[in-house]
């Protein structure tokens, strides 16, 4: 139990939970769904997975609160679902089942969601994104690539950096640095964003390549979501996006010391 107990500390508990559409919020079932069974049946060791599961159970619960709905699963650890299935559920078959209704509910109401078409807000209750808030979810991005060992793993390093810029997005979008003569992009383009920052924050013949650098960057960062990565992408969509996020930083602290 000396696992169980390691978990309390953990750092990310603390974390924001991102904000999940409904085909991630599945996917997230899905692999949580997996997950249980595979512990209840000999599949794996609670010791090898919990740390990943408790992860993704505080990201899925969340989400599930943000659409006003019931979390999908009541074990908020491992060892919690086996606290249960040794007293409730003596064979395997009946543990498949357990979880095979509970998810079924959850996606039944996840379905009930898309086809009604109600609009929700994932981040409705979610504070706006500060530096402090967005710093301590680099740290987060930084330990989720440290225990990284699958494709799955390398998909959520992926999942991460996105929506860490994401809220970057957030923070720099700026009527000030929109051009008199053009548009202010979508609040949730991130990325639009980010090519007016640069060219108020690294203007100039001399900051050509630093930009074209930055906008490579910001390119590799969203790369590790989906298809067929390795270890190698997700440590460069990571690095991707520290690098991104640090060096905007540093020109606005270098912009806040130039105006003094």
């Amino acid at each position: 139990m000396t696992d169980a107990i390691d978990s309390l500390f953990d750092p990310s508990r603390n974390e924001p939970q991102p904000s999940l559409d409904l085909d991630a919020l599945r996917r997230l079932l899905q692999t949580q769904a997996n997950t249980i069974v595979a512990v209840g049946t000999g599949g794996s060791r609670i010791q090898d997975v919990d740390a990943k599961y408790q992860r993704n159970a505080r990201a899925l619960d969340a989400n599930f609160r943000r659409l006003g709905l019931q979390p999908p699963f009541p074990y908020q650890s491992l060892w919690d679902w086996y606290g249960f299935y040794s007293q409730n559920l003596s064979t395997y078959r009946e543990r498949r089942e357990h979880v095979r209704d509970l998810t079924q509910s959850a996606l039944s109401t996840l379905d009930d969601i898309e086809a009604r078409g109600e609009v929700h807000d994932p981040a409705a209750d979610d504070e706006t994104p500060t530096w402090e808030n967005l710093n301590a979810r680099i740290a987060g991005l930084v330990k989720e690539y440290s225990t990284a060992r699958d494709r799955d793993d390398w998909q959520d390093v992926g999942r991460r950096s996105r929506e860490i810029l994401i809220d970057f997005g957030k923070l720099i979008a700026d009527p000030a640095i929109v051009p008199k003569d053009q548009e202010a992009p979508k609040g949730a383009d991130a990325k639009a964003w980010f090519d007016l920052f640069l060219a108020r924050y690294a203007a100039g013949r001399d900051k050509a390549e630093l930009r074209a650098t930055m906008r490579a960057v910001w390119d590799l960062s969203q790369k590790v979501t989906h298809g067929d990565i390795a270890d190698v992408d997700a440590f460069a969509a990571a690095q991707a996006t520290v690098l991104v996020v640090r060096t905007a930083q540093k020109l606005l602290r270098d912009d806040e010391s130039a105006a003094q």
